[in-house]
């Protein structure tokens, strides 16, 4: 099922009045895709985030010219800085209109140890972190729902897939504690695998690396991952899992699923109240990191430009 397909198929009929915000925009890609077939199927505004403009902007270029009636907004948001993205979603508040649909992409895979601005694992602040702000500063409300070592020992014990992994770990979680949070707001929250798709972000890995990985997860007895278990798809057949859980009224009653191939997969150990604990004390260091980055930092600002 592609992208476009997936779209008519679902009965949604977005406007002006509530645009759908896509988080986290590398150079387009996985998000363009997103937007050009929420654009096809009448989208009123969408608006982008990112670091930079220049990133977006052959996106924004498309659909302009092929879909001129769709307004395209964007947002600066650089998920280095969390000050920054609160910052950002300061900027979104301020277009004063409610946001209908929020999609975050991950930004950084497989990458050499490094640590943010703020002094946190790259991967679990820009692939998570910075959404947890992002997302609860647009609700205008971020209410608290035995994470350790995030930091991977400062980098000593490191490995660029283990940092992946936790970072989408725990935006799984997110969407989890989310959905338990909003289930009284009329708001769904899922995660999804969009699935073996070559996108931008990887850029880091090397195969060896990959093949120890594998080799480390196998002598332990843990599962293959689940991306690693499917077929490449396209851009469009991977969007075809974030637009179901953006567009599907079907799955309100399932909010804080987990999609994958445009279905619910359940996982075991982290639904709740199995994974209820973990999720909890995710929440909570998240929110002991953003404390730590607000006394020390200050905001870069954000920045919104209509196109």
């Amino acid at each position: 099922m592609s992208a476009r397909s997936t779209h008519s198929h679902f009965p949604y009929k977005p406007t002006n009045a509530t645009p759908v915000l896509l988080a986290g925009s590398v150079r387009g890609e996985l998000a363009a895709t997103t937007a050009d077939a929420l654009s096809h199927g009448g989208a009123g505004c969408i608006v982008f985030t990112g670091r930079s403009q220049s990133e977006v902007q052959p996106a924004i270029n498309h659909i302009n010219c092929k879909h001129p009636k769709t307004k395209i907004l964007f947002v600066t948001a650089d998920p280095d800085s969390l000050a920054n993205m609160s910052e950002a979603a300061q900027t979104v508040k301020d277009l004063a209109v409610p946001i209908d649909g929020i999609v975050c992409y991950p930004t950084v895979m497989a990458a050499a140890w490094q640590t943010t601005r703020d002094g946190i694992e790259s991967h679990f602040q820009k692939n998570y972190l910075a959404y947890f702000v992002l997302v609860n500063d647009v609700r205008q409300e971020a209410p608290a729902p035995k994470w350790e070592d995030i930091n991977f020992a400062n980098g000593e014990r490191y490995h660029c897939l283990d940092a992946y992994s936790q970072s989408m770990f725990a935006n799984i979680l997110f969407a989890k504690s989310l959905a338990q949070l909003c289930r009284d707001q009329s708001i769904a929250a899922f995660s999804a695998n969009a699935g073996n798709t070559k996108t931008n972000v990887q850029t880091y890995v090397s195969p060896e690396d990959v093949a120890s990985w594998l080799q480390r997860k196998k002598e332990a007895g843990e599962d293959l991952p689940i991306l690693l278990q499917q077929a490449p798809k396209s851009q469009s057949q991977a969007n075809a899992t974030i637009l179901r859980g953006l567009l599907d009224p079907m799955l309100a009653e399932q909010s804080g699923a987990f999609l994958d191939n445009c279905e619910v997969l359940p996982l075991p150990y982290l639904e709740f109240p199995a994974g209820e604990e973990s999720a909890t004390a995710l929440w909570k260091q998240s929110e002991v990191f953003i404390e730590a980055a607000g006394q020390e930092q200050l905001g870069l600002g954000g920045s919104v430009t209509p196109r």
